[in-house]
């Protein structure tokens, strides 16, 4: 942060993790006329039994989707506006074709995105610490996927080392590797056993694409939410490679299935598809 909190307004004064919909900015505008369509769309499609949930659910989990989508994309690239929307759509259409619902794990690679780039401008307060670790906790529990824990204590260290570092976020990244190494008492296996050579080829084709978006990246235009400053590129870059972490290891603990289990991959592969339109480099 670069003088003081005490001129921040709104939510910004009570956490550093929250990033409001501003409907001052043009796409935050167009989220804000688009989801109520999707809404439209998803209870209209509920109705005529092209989803398995009621109207009234249908057009909440729709809208959930695709947001929750929307946003870590924002997060994973926030320069390319477009893919956040691209990112959207798929993950609406998985809802509708594949009933791809569940969302804890996208917020979960948002939050641990946000905590690495840095996005908001400002360093997590002791009370954000705290309630992400305990999110955290509960959705590796929650999920069976203790390799949350491991690349959460990665994200954690990351913040206690990159620019206006968090040097309390190394006894934060401790917790979570000994949380991971409470888990694996349990009975929970780390890479699924049915796993196939597609799986694998995927998997090795997106890690390509990854450390091709990252290594080709310049600095970003976008700016952090409550100063002028612009976010800075090694942390933009390592809050991609952590968001992409997430999804793998739901893949690696989850087995083929996983795939389709939520919508973390279409932001994951959102932003991909930006790579062959853009210039190396921008």
């Amino acid at each position: 942060m670069t003088e003081t909190q005490k001129d921040l307004t709104g939510m910004y004064r009570f956490t550093s993790i929250a990033r409001p919909i501003d409907p001052a900015y043009l796409t935050n505008r167009a989220l804000l006329i688009v989801l109520p369509l999707i809404g439209i769309l998803s209870a209209g499609l509920a109705a005529f039994h092209a989803t398995e949930s009621a109207p009234l659910s249908a057009a909440f989990v729709g809208m959930l989707v695709a947001f929750a989508a929307w946003a870590l994309t924002r997060e994973l690239a926030p320069d390319y506006y477009g893919a956040a929307f691209v990112a959207l759509v798929l993950a609406w259409f998985g809802y509708v074709a594949f009933n791809v619902r569940f969302v804890l794990l996208v917020f979960v690679a948002l939050l641990l995105a946000r905590l690495v780039n840095r996005s908001t401008g400002l360093p997590w307060r002791l009370l954000d610490t705290l309630g992400v670790l305990g999110l955290l906790t509960w959705a590796a529990i929650n999920l069976q996927q203790p390799l949350i824990l491991l690349i959460a204590s990665a994200a954690f260290v990351l913040d206690a080392v990159l620019e206006d570092p968090v040097r309390r976020h190394y006894a934060a990244a401790a917790f979570c590797l000994g949380a991971f190494v409470w888990m694996l008492g349990g009975t929970t296996d780390l890479v699924a056993a049915g796993l196939t050579l597609l799986d694998w080829s995927l998997l090795a084709v997106s890690a390509l694409g990854v450390v091709l978006f990252a290594i080709t990246s310049q600095d970003p235009v976008s700016y952090c939410d409550t100063s002028p400053d612009r976010l800075d590129r090694t942390r933009v870059n390592a809050g991609l490679i952590i968001g992409w972490l997430v999804a793998v290891q739901a893949v690696l603990t989850g087995g083929h299935s996983a795939w389709l289990e939520t919508p973390i991959w279409a932001s994951v592969t959102a932003v991909l598809l930006v790579l062959p339109g853009r210039s190396f480099p921008r």
